[in-house]
């Protein structure tokens, strides 16, 4: 009758509640080959105590009473594989790190259930291989530095119970990540960090870090995985360790534009502070590695720095200067910052005529032209090579000492010729002193000259006036001056005597 099923219940509460006198009853009488999967949680611990079994730690999670206990909506809180900073802390000294996260994640799920091991992964990767998880659930917290795990389990499906999260696991697992990281938007994110993008297998590596991180799933069920540079998870682990704080930072706002893409408004990552579980202490992540940069003259410049000294005024010019590095450098900073730059000085216009004129038949330098007009070498060059005008050589052969005429000439066709060009001055007061001298020896001893040096530049001075001006002395006869060279001495004597009349001051032309 109902009375009696009452009564029988009300004793069968009584019983289980004294656990020490319900073993002693059962002890002989169980058979050591019962199944306890159908019993409820303090019956099969009772069960067990009665056939000298140890009980499971995580059997604790089982029969721990909670307020609301539903295991679908646990599970949509927390990634598959539990978060890798829960899982150094609760599982420390596990081989395989992702096994270990998943054993704790379906742990965390069938806390306070009916539920099997097998039936917990499930609702987290319902094509998990649950040999190796199971296994791992079932060692939980019996060694000493797992000895705090199933407590902390615990104290975290309580608190995801009781709170929001603000990322719904069960929608990030059942996006499609096919599309996750480009190869083209990988290589930008390694422009934008400066550094060197590497080969294929690093890319992999960096879709792998992101598609872990939003779905929060094994690695085998990325959609990519496949691919024969396809990274495992030590690898991955391997990777995120060394990850450079700025390529960490441009991956972050790649998965925010990917979420962002699909409607989703959700953090990239979440998860609850290790204290809600009574852990105590951060777990820092360090982003103290650097892979060698694409361009090592940009890693001299600090963007922060930069924008700040060019919004104050400092023109580009001059940080690139501080920096020691290009103007273009400094340039593609700011526009990489979002900093538009100021206009620079307003663009020369110069008449190609005038140029030509300036140029070629005055024989002004690029150097005085440049001030003339009040513009850089450059810029005269660059107009010069745009007009067809040929440009002198380089060197002293181009100063305007050697292409110009010397003053001094005046009108004399002779002397224009002679008075034109490197030390043309220097030879012409030179032969004026071998015009005076008996020999050509004589004169070189005087100068402080070798006799070749002399010799070459008379030959020269000959060269520019026509023909030869010396007869050299020979045994009993001094030198001679040629009819040329009479003239040449006869209009040289004159110039540098009205030069001199008119400035008594100015000095001769390196003489020796």
């Amino acid at each position: 009758t109902a009375r009696e099923v009452a009564l029988g219940n009300t004793v069968a509460f009584q019983a289980l509640e004294a656990g020490d006198r319900i073993a002693d009853l059962l002890r002989g009488r169980v058979s050591v080959h019962t199944a306890l999967d159908h019993y409820s949680p303090p019956l099969r611990d009772h069960v067990s105590r009665a056939l000298g079994r140890t009980r499971r730690p995580t059997a604790t999670l089982q029969a721990m009473k909670v307020s609301t206990a539903d295991p679908a909506a646990r599970a949509a809180k927390i990634p598959a594989v539990l978060w890798p900073e829960w899982t150094a802390r609760l599982a420390p000294r596990r081989l395989d790190a992702e096994i270990a996260g998943g054993a704790l994640s379906a742990a965390i799920v069938f806390a306070g259930t009916r539920l099997t091991h097998g039936s917990a992964i499930k609702l987290l990767d319902p094509d998990a291989q649950g040999r190796q998880v199971s296994h791992v659930m079932r060692s939980l917290g019996r060694n000493a530095p797992e000895a705090d795990t199933i407590g902390a389990l615990a104290r975290l499906a309580e608190f995801l119970d009781e709170n929001s999260t603000p990322i719904d696991y069960a929608r990030r697992r059942a996006i499609d990540y096919s599309e996750i990281l480009p190869c083209d938007e990988w290589h930008e994110v390694c422009r934008t960090a400066n550094v060197l993008p590497g080969g294929d297998r690093r890319w992999q590596l960096a879709r792998a870090h992101l598609y872990a991180l939003l779905s929060g799933n094994r690695l085998a069920r990325a959609p990519f995985a496949s691919v024969a540079s396809f990274p495992s998870f030590v690898e991955l682990q391997q990777f995120r360790a060394g990850l450079p704080g700025a390529v960490a930072q441009a991956l972050q706002s790649s998965a925010a534009e990917f979420l962002s893409a699909r409607g989703i408004d959700e953090p990239v990552s979440w998860m609850p502070e290790l204290d809600v579980a009574g852990i105590h202490g951060d777990v820092t992540v360090q982003r103290d590695r650097e892979w060698p940069p694409a361009r090592p003259a940009r890693a001299a410049v600090q963007p922060s720095r930069a924008v700040a000294a060019y919004s104050a005024g400092r023109s580009v010019a001059e940080i690139a200067l501080d920096h020691g590095v290009a103007r273009q450098t400094v340039s593609r900073v700011l526009d990489d910052a979002g900093v538009e730059t100021r206009r620079g000085r307003r663009r020369a216009v110069i008449d190609a005529d005038w140029l030509r004129h300036r140029y070629s038949v005055e024989l002004h330098t690029i150097p005085e032209i440049a001030v003339e007009v009040g513009v850089t070498m450059t810029t005269i060059n660059r107009h010069l090579e745009a007009a067809g005008i040929p440009r002198r050589p380089r060197g002293s052969a181009s100063r305007s000492t050697a292409i110009r005429v010397d003053p001094r000439a005046g009108d004399s066709a002779l002397l224009r010729r002679i008075l034109v060009g490197q030390d043309a001055t220097q030879r012409a007061e030179r032969f004026l002193i071998v015009a005076g001298r008996d020999t050509m020896t004589a004169a070189a001893v005087e100068l402080g000259v070798t006799l070749s040096i002399l010799a070459n530049q008379m030959k020269r001075i000959g060269e520019d006036a026509g023909g030869p001006l010396i007869t050299r002395a020979v045994r009993g006869q001094p030198l001679a001056l040629t009819e040329l060279g009479v003239e040449v001495q006869r209009e040289l004597t004159r110039a540098f005597a009205v030069s001199a009349a008119a400035d008594p001051g100015r000095p001769t032309e390196g003489s020796q």
